[in-house]
């Protein structure tokens, strides 16, 4: 092969490798960590939602799984993008967290109790009268549980349940959704449950690192909540997380 033309050969197939590996490097800049708190019904819809967003926007999502303290302490410091969901208050305590608005998803929160206990909860101020249990790390308990003189929290919906089902509790504060699926994977058949005692709109939040996205991800979330579209995905993935059997580490 003639010397120029091999050079130019040479030259174009250099600059399609740069042009791969940049377009690579750009695709991994655009993946985005974000931390989860725990394997619940909610989170899982959650997650399967924002990931639809995500690749609407454009961007790649990776999720971590991780205890309550540490997944807020990963994105206050930096080590991650930003959380799944929180509660449309919480960045007010925090100022490295940018909200992602509107809200993308929602949960109810509910008493549950079984038969024998004689539990009667129809308003929060009722849940004062029990022994009471919920999940460690979840704002809602913060919320319907403070300065309550007999709470144990857990790390997970299968022990909280369990717990009930043992009489070491009198009631279960948790999320409907959550619930759900914790009863069925238990077996139990018989449960008492308490009106709705609150509903809270969640958001995606971002470290503020990554702000310049939350127009760009609130702009998608509007679309899809104005075509009725992210109300029948929600309807979809909860009755698929209803359905889907609880683990060990939820």
């Amino acid at each position: 092969m003639d010397p120029a033309r091999e050079f130019g050969v040479r030259r174009r197939l250099l600059a399609a490798a740069l042009c791969s590996l940049a377009a690579s490097r750009a695709r991994a800049l655009d993946t985005l960590v974000v931390t989860a708190v725990n394997k619940s019904g909610s989170s899982a819809v959650a997650a399967r939602l924002l990931a639809e967003i995500y690749r609407r926007a454009g961007l790649g999502l990776q999720i971590d799984v991780l205890p309550a303290p540490r997944a807020s302490l990963m994105t206050l410091s930096d080590k991650a993008d930003g959380e799944l969901i929180r509660i449309a208050s919480y960045g007010q305590t925090y100022p490295q967290l940018v909200r992602v608005d509107p809200a993308y998803y929602r949960v109810s929160v509910r008493a549950y109790s079984l038969p024998g206990r004689n539990a009667s909860v129809q308003t929060r101020d009722d849940l004062k009268h029990y022994a009471l249990g919920s999940i460690r790390g979840m704002v809602y308990v913060q919320e319907l549980t403070e300065n309550h003189p007999a709470l144990t929290l857990t790390q997970g919906h299968l022990q909280l349940f369990r717990m009930l089902i043992a009489g070491r509790l009198d009631v279960a504060l948790c999320t409907t959704l959550s619930a759900q699926s914790t009863i069925a994977s238990l077996g139990i058949k018989e449960i008492d449950v308490s009106p709705d005692l609150a509903r809270f709109d969640l958001h995606h939040y971002l470290h503020v690192r990554r702000k310049e996205l939350a127009p760009r991800l609130g702009e998608v979330i509007r679309k899809m909540k104005d075509s009725g579209e992210l109300e029948q995905l929600t309807t979809q993935y909860e009755a698929a997380a209803a359905q889907a059997p609880q683990t060990s580490s939820t």
